[in-house]
């Protein structure tokens, strides 16, 4: 056991040590290419390669362009890496403008049905900077399919096929890169017991820890809090639905607040205004102006606006059952709509009524006919209104005097911390003390669970050293152990498949790498599993009688039980989509390993392909050390009624189920492995299940 368990961990050392060198090398090659940016021209015989770095607040443009006299047509791509925080010297570079066409989504079905057409490649327009675009239509219209296949943020599937054509700068962007842009999804998680100064001084120090100064660092935290409002709330903590913190419009604020630290070109916001009330939604919707005016690219999908609100806006694309129904500025649809015969009554708002022309009527046949006829005349006038729409302006021409029909790739370098790997453990760490500490419900209703038990045990049982006390200190133990598991790893289930919907997000933008996040997790957790076992042991211990002099090997045991109860818990939440599915697995997790505990079967008569399960077993392990601990040194009275052999001395009891020959030090080598195993595998696991989106296909 002991040879086999340190080729275990040599392994899982050495895979660690790796993966630190792999992260520290992205580290040093991602400081070398800042360090490098500049302008670079090299000339090879009658082909020109420039390569141009600049920065549009995060966008560093290098470009290959090749030539023939200044006329020869080339298909090369144009590499743009996003770079965050630079500063910008040319000023042409601070806006981009995004231009779409042909954005077409389908979904495969089941058999032989037609694929479900989400968006028909109907769609057309622009979007520029200092300008805002309101997407607007009625429930499932495909408004948040088309900005999420705009921004690239599709989530993959093989079910769904992406295609169109997108442009920056009127420069076509090739099929995997994403925009430059901040995308504000419309539910943003956050940890709950973070303040908003914690929540962005922890987001700032990720991206710009290793390039800005502490002073420069809180000016930036500052400055964002002034410009959203939220100076007030600073030390607020964040909440969500169960946790009482930022109203609805400050945790929309905020969301917009975290993406704005990299000063991104474009801002791409999926229904920030929904369930929001109008003074809340126009605070959000006025803050985007003041971005727009100072020349961003804002994009938002708009769900029932006020009058307010919706006059905030400069374009409007609407949308109705994945069709383009108008494209344009705002200030035209009303005379638009009059023109093809849907004139709006003077006391009838402009986005009101263009909602209703575009919505289709769940009325009799004769009306559901009529409103076919209707979206169909929308449909094709809109798409007649853009045919004078091109790309390939002024804007485009990055190289000046040359035709080319080459793509941009944006290679990112967001998806690379700006923080080194050590910054990073430290400020997960902490983040992940603080949330854990200052959950007060939770440490309530672990407290009380424990001290429960501790009671509800204690009152039951009281173990002397008579016959009849040899099998009620091990059903004792066997309660303790298979409580401990069932509790720490249902609760390790349903707070971490919570957390990792904020942490895929934050690893998806590059914050950090998922190493230092779940050796900052795993260790976290320690501290306070240490005290809830202690208070625990301070009631069973006396109130049970159970032996003297062994109280501390007690803590510990119980302590390293639940901390591999949490591994497995960990395993369990990292490979599930959901806290219902990892709840489902739950119960067939509990019942295999109280079937394997090593009292219910002989491992002789297990079956072979089921012979491994008692080595993993958490309640085995966990039992056998309690009962190791327990029953070492005791002797007992031969006196009283007895419960089959007459069991003179605690090695006597042990054999009774085959490990009195084992040592507390195998049962410790032992979880200790599992324990390696279980966060090895949960890292894996988190590893593969990162957010990854599909490549819009450029028909």
């Amino acid at each position: 056991m002991g040879r086999r368990s340190s080729v275990f961990l040599t392994i899982i050392s050495v895979t660690a040590i790796l993966q630190f060198m792999q992260l520290l090398l992205v580290n040093a090659q991602m400081a070398k290419s800042v360090l490098s940016l500049g302008t670079k021209l090299e000339r090879k015989g009658n082909k020109k390669k420039s390569s141009f770095f600049a920065t549009a607040s995060e966008l560093d443009i290098a470009q290959g362009v090749s030539e023939d006299n200044g006329e020869e047509e080339s298909n090369t791509d144009t590499e743009i890496v996003l770079e965050e925080d630079e500063v910008v010297q040319d000023p042409s570079l601070h806006t981009c403008e995004v231009g779409f066409e042909a954005i077409k989504i389908t979904l495969k079905q089941k058999g032989n049905a037609p694929d479900r057409v989400i968006l028909d490649g109907s769609i057309k327009g622009k979007a520029g900077p200092g300008r805002m675009l309101a997407v607007m239509g009625p429930s499932g219209s495909g408004k948040s399919s088309f900005i999420h296949a705009l921004a690239g943020r599709i989530a993959e599937s093989s079910k769904i096929t992406v295609q169109g054509k997108r442009y920056i700068n009127n420069e076509v962007l090739s099929e995997e890169s994403q925009l430059p842009a901040a995308f504000i999804e419309q539910e943003v998680n956050f940890f709950p017991h973070m303040t908003v100064k914690e929540t962005l001084d922890f987001r700032v120090e990720l991206k710009l820890g290793s390039r800005l100064g502490k002073s420069a660092r809180d000016d930036i935290v500052s400055n964002l809090m002034d410009m959203l409002g939220l100076t007030k709330s600073a030390n607020t903590i964040v909440g969500n639905s169960k946790v009482r913190g930022l109203s609805g419009g400050e945790r929309k604020r905020l969301s917009i607040a975290c993406e704005l630290i990299s000063s991104p070109p474009i801002i791409i916001l999926d229904e920030p205004t929904s369930g929001l009330d109008s003074y809340q939604a126009y605070q959000v919707t006025e803050f985007l102006r003041k971005l727009a005016d100072s020349g961003k690219t804002v994009i938002a999908v708009i769900h029932q606006p006020s009058q307010s609100v919706f006059a905030q806006f400069d374009d409007l694309l609407l949308l109705s059952e994945g069709k383009m129904m108008y494209f344009g500025e705002i200030s035209k649809v009303r005379s638009h709509m009059k023109d093809l015969g849907y004139p709006c009554s003077k006391d009838t708002g402009t986005s009101e009524h263009v909602l209703d022309c575009i919505s289709r009527s769940n009325g009799d046949e004769e009306e559901r006919r009529k409103s076919d006829e209707r979206l169909d005349h929308l449909a094709a006038a809109a798409i007649k209104s853009v045919e004078s729409l091109s790309f390939g302006g002024s804007m485009g021409n990055l190289v000046a005097g040359h035709k080319h029909h080459h793509k941009l790739r944006i290679a990112s370098k967001r998806n690379l911390p700006g923080a080194n790997i050590f910054r990073q453990f430290k400020l997960l760490f902490v983040r992940a003390f603080h949330e854990t500490s200052r959950g007060k419900l939770a440490i309530i209703i672990k407290l009380v669970q424990q001290v429960t038990l501790g009671l509800v045990y204690g009152g039951i049982y009281k173990v002397g050293d008579d016959q009849a006390s040899v099998m009620d200190r091990f059903g004792l133990l066997s309660l303790i152990a298979i409580g401990g598991m069932n509790m720490s790893v249902a609760s390790t289930i349903r707070s971490f498949t919570r957390e990792k919907s904020v942490v895929k997000g934050e690893m998806a933008n590059g914050m950090y790498k998922t190493l230092p996040y779940f050796l900052a997790k795993a260790i976290s957790e320690i501290p306070l599993v240490g005290v809830f076992n202690t208070i625990f042991g301070a009631i069973i211990y006396p109130l049970a009688g159970l032996q003297k002099g062994r109280f501390k090997e007690f803590i510990g045991l119980t302590t390293l039980h639940t901390l591999a109860g949490e591994a497995a818990g960990l395993i369990i939440g990292s490979i599930s989509p959901s806290s219902d599915v990892a709840l489902s697995i739950f119960p067939a997790m509990i019942v295999l390993n109280i079937i394997f505990d090593g009292r219910n079967i002989s491992e002789e008569n297990t079956p072979k392909v089921l012979r491994w399960l008692p080595k993993v077993s958490l309640v085995k392990w966990g039992f056998e050390g309690l009962s190791l601990n327990e029953f070492n040194g005791l002797e007992f009275s031969t006196k009283g009624p007895r419960r089959g052999p007459l069991v003179k001395t605690g090695k006597d009891a042990l054999e009774r189920f085959g490990f009195a020959e084992r040592t507390i030090g195998d049962v410790v080598a032992a979880q200790r492995n599992i324990i390696a195993c279980c966060w090895f595998l949960s890292y894996l696991g988190l590893s593969m299940t990162r957010a990854k989106f599909e490549s819009m296909i450029i028909p």
